[in-house]
């Protein structure tokens, strides 16, 4: 009786025995599962961040060289990190292992010239962007008519102009609604399940768009949820699979790739030293000049003559006062007024004689303690006074529009000219009033003088006294005049809402003022065969026959060819497995110093780039 009760005893406890070793076995085969995740987590992180280091690195010695950073996948795509059993040399390279651990980094952007094969392998700058916190509603409405889609039901039709009211009154100052709807200030954001006030300030992100009144995801990212510029199957299959898409073959990337809200450079010359503002008054804007010009003054006489004559002037041809003239004490002076502030010699033209070249883009130089000390916040625009009617008081807001004007009362510090202001009755870009469409270089109605609207302007003949007077400058000065002068006066140095003509998709191009389908893709195909020096100011535009003078004048004082913050997105990842972390990172180049604005794990997106062979990836070279 006493065998037949220990045999089961003992055959249980061993079951027993057996459950809790092959338990504890597979505890600790999870455990080194896990370990082993998180350390390849770990490596392709680091890899990441790398790539992003040496996307700093090539920033610091050849921000101003597009080709060196737009697309180079020979230093972008597969570049080694660390391989397992190889020589320590081959690190940094693009070279190709057989069968080994192997940790690369690949640079990647949204190719905006290919939505369904090809990415870029590169840098994206904020600048080829439009800046939500300096755009003119023009400029947004333009853009949202673009790419805005219908909501995922498609049961209702959304309102281009109603969003672009509700991004104008949460950044704008006041609480009074810009739109016919009426609720797209305090009282609609409070009203929701869960309240939130609206922001009356800048934009921190782009992300911040989705707490704006009618914006959401769809519009935001259109079909593009994973951000790669990618048609991927599940963005082109109906309502089979996430997101919500209208399976037409094509790729609607929203609003995301096309905004920024981290943007603005300093008002200074390639080789920082402040711009020379040519309405200021009579004796510093000699005094500025003759340091640009220390040869030719016959090239100081004409400036200062074409500048004292504008609109609103009168008769006698004497310009009234502006920010930072003598007996006017409504703003500080900018860069380039010359008050307190001596600036180096520079070799100028002499005669009709084409100026030196300009410092080549890509060289290593230190800002100014000023540009070094300014804090990311924008710059606020002073127009000069006219005799409409004294300046408003520091602080104050631009009245609201008349009934029938465009919803223009908000004015972003920064902005660039193209802007309406209804106190303002002059048209040079100074003032930032925007001309109707085909005005530039029309007779002025008060002394019958074409107005200063931008350092191009000052290519064309002068009417003086009734007599022409020819300009000393050529298409050859262009670069020099438009590096060293400028129409717009910042209090800070800084200027918001550039758009960056050597980088700019054809959907940001569109939303310059008067271009015409056929001028964009003039653009587009001239940019991608010039270099670096040809590169270094918009001039190209004009002396690469690209545009017209007017129409080149008419934009001047919105575009740039400069770009000081970049976004730099990095994927880490190993040969042997398929983890990928992806980081996203905004810097600002400070000089040589990058400087992080923002900073983001996308990995949640998942791998989105086919960077691998089994990937099915395309390369497509530069």
């Amino acid at each position: 009786m006493r065998r037949a009760v220990i045999l089961p005893v003992v055959l249980f406890v061993l079951l027993l025995l057996g459950l809790f070793g092959a338990m504890f076995s597979f505890r600790i085969h999870a455990d080194v599962s896990q370990v082993q995740a998180i350390s390849n987590r770990l490596q392709t992180r680091l890899a990441s961040e790398a790539g992003i280091e040496a996307a700093k690195m090539l920033l610091r010695t050849a921000r101003f060289d597009r080709t060196q950073w737009y697309h180079n996948p020979d230093i972008f795509h597969r570049v080694l990190i660390w391989a397992h059993d190889t020589d320590s040399r081959t690190s940094g390279t693009t070279e190709e292992l057989d069968e080994t651990m192997a940790y690369r980094f690949s640079i990647v952007a949204d190719d905006p010239t290919d939505d369904e094969r090809y990415m870029r392998f590169g840098i994206t700058d904020e600048s080829s962007k439009i800046n939500i916190n300096a755009a003119t509603p023009e400029q947004l409405l333009a853009l949202v008519e673009q790419v805005v889609l219908a909501d995922a039901d498609g049961d209702e039709e959304i309102d281009p102009k109603a969003i672009v009211d509700a991004i104008i009154d949460w950044r704008d100052a006041d609480n009074t609604p810009s739109g016919e709807a009426g609720d797209t200030e305090g009282e609609y954001y409070l009203s929701l399940d869960k309240p939130y006030g609206v922001k009356n300030g800048e934009f921190s992100s782009v992300e911040e768009l989705l707490l704006v009144k009618g914006v959401t995801g769809a519009i935001l990212y259109g079909e593009d949820f994973d951000r790669n510029g990618l048609l991927t199957p599940n963005e082109d299959d109906g309502e089979a699979s996430f997101p919500p898409d209208n399976e037409d073959g094509e790729l609607n990337r929203g609003l995301f790739p096309y905004v920024s809200a981290l943007s603005y450079e300093n008002d200074t010359s390639d080789d920082n030293r402040p711009r020379v503002y040519l309405f200021s008054d009579e004796a510093t804007l000699k005094k500025d000049l003759q340091q640009v010009f220390p040869d030719d003054p016959d090239a100081v006489k004409f400036i200062v003559a074409a500048t004292r004559v504008g609109p609103g002037s009168g008769a006698g041809g004497k310009k009234p006062p502006g920010p930072g003239d003598k007996g006017d004490s409504s703003a500080p002076p900018g860069p380039g007024s010359g008050t307190g502030e001596a600036k180096p010699p520079s070799p100028g033209p002499t005669g009709t004689q084409p100026p030196p070249p300009l410092p080549k883009p890509g060289r290593k130089h230190t800002p100014s303690r000023k540009a070094q000390d300014a804090g990311p916040a924008g710059s606020t625009e002073k127009p000069p006074r006219t005799p409409a009617g004294p300046p408003r008081p520091r602080g104050a807001q631009p009245r609201r529009p008349r009934e029938g004007q465009s919803p223009t009362e908000v004015l972003p510090p920064g902005a660039p000219p193209g802007q309406e202001n209804e106190n303002s009755q002059e048209g040079s870009a100074a003032e930032g009033e925007e001309k109707p469409e085909g005005a530039q270089g029309t007779a002025d109605e008060a002394g019958g003088e074409r107005s200063i609207r931008s350092p191009a302007s000052l290519l064309r003949p002068r009417q003086q006294g009734g007599q022409d007077v020819q300009s000393p400058f050529s298409e050859e000065h262009l670069p020099l005049l438009l590096d060293r002068l400028t129409t717009r006066r910042v209090e800070d140095g800084r200027v918001k809402g550039l758009i960056n003509v050597n980088t700019a998709p054809r959907a940001v191009l569109k939303c310059l003022p008067g271009l015409t389908e056929d001028q964009i893709d003039a653009i587009v195909a001239a940019r991608d065969s010039l270099d670096a020096e040809a590169l270094s100011t918009p001039a190209w535009l004009i002396t690469e026959g690209v545009l017209e003078l007017d129409a080149f004048d008419a934009i001047a004082s919105s575009i740039t060819a400069r770009c000081q913050q970049f976004t730099i997105e990095s994927l880490g990842y190993a040969d042997h497995m398929g983890m990928i972390t992806r980081l996203q990172v905004v810097v600002d180049m400070v000089g040589p110093i990058a400087q992080t604005m923002y900073y983001r794990d996308l990995s949640y997106l998942g791998a989105s780039y086919p960077i691998r062979e089994e990937d099915k990836e395309q390369v497509r070279g530069r």
